[in-house]
């Protein structure tokens, strides 16, 4: 299996600093996109929490930790490590927050995709409302649900799913990086497929831009990924830009993409 990943973040048209932060690491084969919230120090707390996500994972390469079973009875160390990772974040910035008055209050949603290659298993971790989706062939589906009280009203009948967009609670999140002291991430375990392709996007490109919209948005792209992160943070800007959007594209093939051929170069008298 050859993965190969483009990544594209931006500002937006409404925000004075971009909150978004975001990291791939070819070593562990880990991509991760966390949106800040909560003030001036909400930036710092994204980066802080994915170099946290990282190097927690870097420390439990060699241990002998008990897989994760999933409850679809799916086992999975990589599972298991992330969800520690995730967690390692958590008392990190906990611990920056009661050591700093200046960052009470901040904290940062993450999403992560974690590919274990030996297991052809992909672990899905998240908190908040950035979101994982899988586009694959005309199929695409959304890997995470989103922590916030819109979703929780869903779920529990209190509003229609037509009533999200203009519910005041949209953007309330309801688990989050850094905000208690403990931290209750989310895990999926998927099988890892040749032509699975995942979309990591910050809450800025799933306000305004649908699910299908991204899947066609991968298809009319293919195989740069580059443009589609290009096209997909374009669209959103089109739209109002509101809010940072952060978009990783991973993509997951069973032969490697052949480099394209050199421009030749003019000659020069």
């Amino acid at each position: 299996m050859f993965i190969r990943e483009a990544v594209k973040t931006d500002i937006g048209r409404k925000r004075r600093e971009n909150q978004d932060a975001f990291g791939f690491f070819h070593d562990l084969h880990l991509y991760v996109v966390a949106d800040g919230m909560g003030g001036r120090s909400a930036a710092l707390v994204s980066s802080l929490t994915i170099e946290a996500i990282h190097r927690s994972l870097l420390s439990t390469q060699d241990e002998d930790l008990t897989p994760l079973v999933d409850p679809g009875g799916n086992r999975s160390v990589a599972g298991r490590r992330l969800t520690i990772a995730f967690n390692h974040a958590n008392e990190l910035i906990r611990h920056r927050i009661s050591s700093d008055p200046r960052m009470r209050g901040v904290g940062t949603t993450a999403a992560a995709v974690l590919f274990d290659r030996t297991r052809e298993q992909v672990a899905i971790c998240h908190v908040g409302d950035t979101r994982v989706y899988r586009v694959h062939g005309d199929r695409v589906d959304e890997l995470t649900e989103d922590h916030t009280v819109v979703r929780w009203l869903v779920n529990t009948g209190r509003i229609r799913p037509d009533e999200v967009k203009t519910s005041p609670h949209r953007h309330v999140l309801t688990r989050a990086v850094g905000i208690e002291d403990l931290l209750s991430p989310d895990l999926r375990l998927e099988k890892l497929s040749p032509g699975d392709v995942y979309v990591i996007a910050s809450d800025g490109l799933h306000d305004v831009v649908g699910t299908g919209e991204i899947r066609d948005v991968v298809h009319d792209s293919w195989p740069d990924l580059e443009v589609a992160c290009t096209r997909l943070i374009d669209l959103a800007n089109q739209r109002g830009g509101e809010d940072n959007t952060t978009v990783l594209i991973i993509a997951c093939d069973d032969q490697p993409r052949p480099e394209p051929d050199p421009v030749p170069k003019a000659d020069v008298p």
